[in-house]
């Protein structure tokens, strides 16, 4: 266990701490937990629920004032030392595991900085854990403090910050959770699961939550029996229809750059030519809208689709730009999908060399005498490195007074620009058409700036000859090269991309230690807590998504940290409810069409502010760091909920509950937006609704693995019940489709956890 400590010499209490706590520790018997997930107990006082304190730095119990009076640093904040049992720790784990928060009577939640952890001397069972008050919390009598860990929440002791009294209530249920007259042995450390054997229900629908686009009830039970080892091994194997490109996505043909060419109103030489229809499929984001759609309902390789789409949100390029062809848009995010579980060096310099990302950032117009700074600024701040100086844990590294350590100034930006000058489209394919299929080539003549370049951290790129044009060439490849390796072993590459991916699979807010364990299979992909297949090189995702998914903090049945999760983004959100009712074509004849974005009735994600490969800006369709307001919580996706998309959820869910999404025959019959539609089919929640519990904990296992609480599943049941209909076939009907759109506008349900 870590004994780290940042602003207060805890160690140097212990020993006084010891005669104290014996005086506090009362009778009383901690209870038995599952060898997993183990909740964390704080220790109280014998006869109520009143922690076990003391203020860290003169050892006084409460009332706590919120500033001390014996400031021991610069920050006089109050540090508050409680002790907790049950702990089921990784080997070397220490603060950085934990987070705290109390609660005011107001039912303000404030999150508390956990700085230190260490075993009491003589009570090996017993772990001292101090929280600094956060800055925000004053005068405002008892709070409810809890501890959470790996996802999961402590019981909630009782303190008084300034004064004693008022509060709120205990938690139902709650008891006191004194030590136990003996002193408890320490606690073992967490026991990894392999996950080669048979998984439970709920971590099983958990799990596909996150690496995929959702579970359905037949890959539920395939995977509940492979292991979720063996799955991961499948989806890494996985073949791609598109061999050639690694990719799912198809070649597109590449039109004439003028529109009005290449779909003129009238073609004689075709009977069968419409101008809309080529419109639509040459110069529009359908065609890769529906593929998208179509993979996420159907496809196999889910979980290449979730992490490419993640990627997608990282190293951006938006199709709401002059980038506006599918066919142009198509090689990017084939190299999306070749890479995602590929190495984060060949990703970043394939995506910085696609036309796509050329004409995004204009790196393609940049050259020696007209540098342009758009990529050398974006491929810092969003793509590698992030613009603070992070620990290995992906939290903000410090200067003397407490500001975070910029990465990069305006001066390395210039630098980084001229890096990249001197690159365009290769040859064009063909007369009027921009090749906007093979990577940049350099320009060659003198467009590339050869001289030296100094960069981050005293990496310096030496003088480069270039008299001639071939030797420019050279020159301009050469740097690039440079550039791409010095990026990719910058140190705060993997906790910033590792975060990040954490955040769009698993959760919001991962811990500094999560998020450290797997910057770590990133800086080597055998240092992980499971490296099989490691060939010890640094930024391989396979390993780094394998280690995301596998983590203590992201596996088990149900997570009770209240600010563990994420909201689910609206593909995510669209996608996953249709896969988990059977998606079918209109007529329930065939498959869907994928035809739900561009062309839909409905832009089933566009109208919730995630037009697909659309993202507004570079920033894609959210940001990472977004805070939900009035919290100090990260909830990028909650940057795209608003009033208006909040109603429109529940709207598109109505829509493909109640009515789906039609067929059509426009604009041409042989060519239809939508040629077969889009419906759910929910006959084996029909089959049950006679008895609607059963529907209930249908849809409680399959949408919450099984964490429906008690009075969301009586008010379904009661819902449900007002529906008698004469004709039971219809009763039944209306029963489930009530049941479907309320859980599945649910908040219980918008949160993945």
């Amino acid at each position: 266990m870590k004994t780290s400590l940042s602003c207060c010499a805890a160690k140097g209490f212990f020993y006084p701490f010891v005669i104290l706590l014996a005086a506090f520790l009362g009778s009383g018997l901690i209870p038995a937990h599952a060898a997993t997930n183990k909740k964390p107990v704080l220790i109280s006082q014998a006869a109520n629920t009143r922690a076990i304190a003391f203020e860290s730095v003169t050892m006084r119990a409460e009332p706590f004032a919120p500033t001390t009076d014996v400031p021991f640093s610069s920050d006089v904040r109050t540090r508050l030392c409680i002790f907790a049992m049950n702990l089921e720790l990784l080997p070397g784990e220490g603060a950085n595991a934990f987070t705290a928060d109390v609660q005011d009577g107001s039912g303000t939640l404030y999150p508390l900085r956990v700085e230190y952890v260490g075993q009491v001397p003589n009570f090996p069972g017993i772990t001292m854990v101090i929280v600094r008050l956060a800055d925000e919390l004053g005068d405002v009598g008892d709070v409810l403090l809890r501890l959470n860990l790996h996802g999961i929440a402590s019981n909630r002791v009782r303190v008084a910050i300034g004064h004693s009294g008022g509060g709120p209530t205990d938690d139902a249920g709650s008891v006191p959770t004194p030590a136990p007259d003996t002193p408890p042995p320490a606690d073992p450390p967490l026991t990894l699961d392999s996950f080669n054997g048979p998984a439970t229900d709920a971590d099983t629908v958990r799990f596909l939550e996150q690496a995929s686009w959702g579970p359905t009830p037949a890959e539920v039970a395939r995977v509940k029996a492979m292991g979720f080892m063996a799955w991961l091994n499948e989806q890494f194997n996985l073949p791609v229809s598109n061999p050639a490109k690694g990719s799912n996505y198809p070649d597109l043909s590449f039109p004439l750059d003028d529109s009005t060419q290449q779909c003129p109103t009238t073609n004689p030489a075709d009977p069968n030519y419409n101008q809309t229809v080529c419109l639509r499929d040459n110069f529009t984001m359908y065609p890769l809208q529906r593929t998208f759609f179509s993979n996420a309902l159907y496809g196999n390789d889910q979980l290449r689709q979730r992490v490419a789409f993640a990627l997608h949100q990282i190293l951006v390029v938006s199709g709401n730009s002059e980038v506006n062809r599918p066919s142009w848009m198509t090689v990017y995010l084939q190299a999306l999908d070749r890479n995602a579980f590929g190495n984060y060096k060949t990703l970043l310099n394939e995506i910085t060399l696609t036309p796509a990302m050329g004409e995004f950032l204009d790196m393609r117009l940049s050259t020696r005498t007209s540098p342009n700074e758009n990529f050398a600024r974006e491929v810092l701040q969003l793509f590698s490195i992030g613009t603070v100086k992070l620990n290995p844990d992906g939290t903000p590294q410090l200067d003397a007074q407490g500001n975070p350590i910029p990465t990069y100034t305006q001066p390395d930006i210039v630098e980084f620009t001229r890096v990249f000058t001197g690159w365009n489209f290769a040859t064009a394919i063909g007369p009027g058409i921009t090749n906007y299929r093979d990577p940049m080539v350099p320009r060659g003549g003198q467009n590339h700036d050869a001289g030296a370049k100094t960069l981050l951290n005293g990496f310096t790129i030496a003088v480069c000859s270039s008299p001639t044009s071939a030797a420019n060439v050279a020159c301009a490849q050469s740097d690039m090269a440079a550039v791409m390796q010095h990026l990719a072993d910058h140190p705060n590459v993997g906790p910033f991309l590792s975060k990040q991916l954490i955040q769009h699979l698993v959760t919001s807010n991962p811990s500094p230690a999560y998020v450290e364990r797997v910057a770590k299979v990133f800086n080597n992909d055998c240092s992980g807590l499971y490296p099989q297949g490691c060939t010890n090189v640094r930024g391989n995702l396979k390993l780094v998504v394998q280690a995301i998914l596998l983590d203590p903090e992201a596996r088990g049945d149900v997570k009770t940290d209240p600010d563990y999760g994420k909201l689910r983004e609206p593909a995510q959100y669209i996608n996953g409810f249709l896969r988990a009712f059977n998606p079918k074509s209109f007529d329930k004849l065939s498959t869907s069409d994928g035809v739900l974005g561009n062309r839909s009735t409905t832009d089933f994600t566009g109208s919730l502010d995630q037009p697909i490969f659309q993202p507004p800006t570079v920033f894609s369709y959210y940001q990472p760091g977004y805070e939900v307001p009035g919290t100090k919580l990260l909830g990028p996706a909650f940057g795209i909920l608003s009033t208006t998309t909040t109603l429109r959820r529940a709207n598109n869910i109505n829509t493909l509950v109640y009515t789906g999404v039609s067929s059509n025959s426009s604009p041409t019959a042989a060519s239809p937006d939508r040629p077969r539609g889009t419906s759910i089919d929910i006959s084996n929640l029909e089959s049950m609704a006679g008895n609607p519990i059963d529907v209930v904990n249908a849809l409680d296992a399959l949408l919450l693995h099984g964490t429906m609480n008690a009075q969301m599943r009586t008010s379904i049941v009661t819902a449900m019940n007002t529906i008698n209909d004469a004709n039971v076939t219809t009763r039944n009907q209306k029963r489930a489709r009530a049941a479907v759109y309320l859980v599945a506008t649910s908040s219980q349900y918008d949160i993945q956890r």
